[in-house]
């Protein structure tokens, strides 16, 4: 499981590191969306390596720290500096969409890595 997590970590950081260079067509979409669905992933990931609990429970956990920072945005709490950027500082409903995919993507991988036997650490 551990090593699920750390894989999944990895790849979320690789779809991070993508959006912010990434210069081609479509760029706004990529860094807009795609950056909220490795974001999301990568949330889910260290979960996973801090609590161990049901798949259910960490991705009702993501979604809902997903959800409380587009509340933040919507009512203008977004922290200074830094933080803001982490953050963000304009809310939008697409932004749910990407999360919910990225929630459903890390659900999927720790499924899948389970059912293949990978339950190591």
């Amino acid at each position: 499981m551990r090593h699920a997590m750390v894989l999944l970590g990895g790849v979320a950081l690789a779809v991070g590191a993508f959006t912010l260079f990434y210069q081609g067509p479509g760029q706004p979409f990529i860094r807009g969306y795609v950056s909220d669905v490795g974001a999301t992933m990568l949330v889910y990931a260290f979960l996973g390596l801090l609590w161990r609990t049901t798949a259910a429970r960490r991705t009702l956990a993501t979604a809902a720290i997903a959800v409380a920072v587009e509340f933040y945005q919507i009512v203008g709490m977004t922290p200074p500096g830094i933080g803001g950027v982490l953050v963000g500082a304009f809310p939008d409903p697409w932004d749910l969409v990407a999360y919910a995919i990225g929630v459903v993507a890390a659900l999927a991988w720790e499924r899948r890595l389970v059912r293949s036997g990978d339950q190591t650490g």
